[in-house]
């Protein structure tokens, strides 16, 4: 990720984020998958990241802060990690991942790939696959560095997964809000 600053004469890019020796690029779908700037990054410095990662095969949503000494330039250490999701194969890892007009993380997941979802994953609101999430990244609880929006459609639903806002997703890479 590059910083570009632009002059009367010139135009120059400085690397804000390099992260190459954490995500894998080993399939055409796999990498760096998403981005989202905190809307509060004016004053605490957070951005979010979602990308593939290797040794087990996984998907990684992280919460890095800008550099406190240097404020086009992240804070490689800074790095938390919110949320690891096991990826069965090496395509349909979904990637985008946005604030909604709600202030919740919206972050969507492909059905862990193949043919044809062979573990029928995005039916299933047991898994985090084939979902699009809603999640709370202003604050933690119990395990877990977010919360859950007590008005996601699953809460307290028997062996689902709170987090789950729709399901039933091929491939979310893209989404909007309207």
């Amino acid at each position: 990720i590059h910083v570009f600053t632009v002059d009367l004469e010139t135009t120059n890019t400085d690397v804000f984020l390099d992260i190459r020796d954490r995500v894998s690029e080993s399939s055409n779908e796999e990498g760096l998958l998403g981005l989202a700037f905190d809307p509060k990054y004016s004053t605490n410095g957070h951005f979010y990241v979602y990308y593939s990662a290797s040794s087990p095969r996984r998907s990684v949503l992280s919460r890095f802060s800008v550099n406190d000494s240097d404020p086009n330039t992240a804070d490689l250490s800074s790095e938390t990690i919110i949320l690891e999701i096991p990826q069965p194969y090496k395509n349909h890892n979904g990637g985008q991942i946005a604030f909604g007009p709600d202030g919740y993380l919206y972050v969507g997941l492909g059905d862990g790939g193949s043919s044809g979802d062979p573990m029928g994953n995005a039916q299933n609101i047991s898994t985090l696959l084939g979902t699009i999430l809603r999640i709370d990244v202003s604050g933690v609880s119990e395990n877990k560095n977010y919360r859950i929006p007590l008005d996601n459609p699953f809460v307290g639903i028997k062996g689902a997964r709170e987090e789950i806002w729709a399901y039933g997703l091929r491939n979310p890479w893209r989404f909007s809000f309207d």
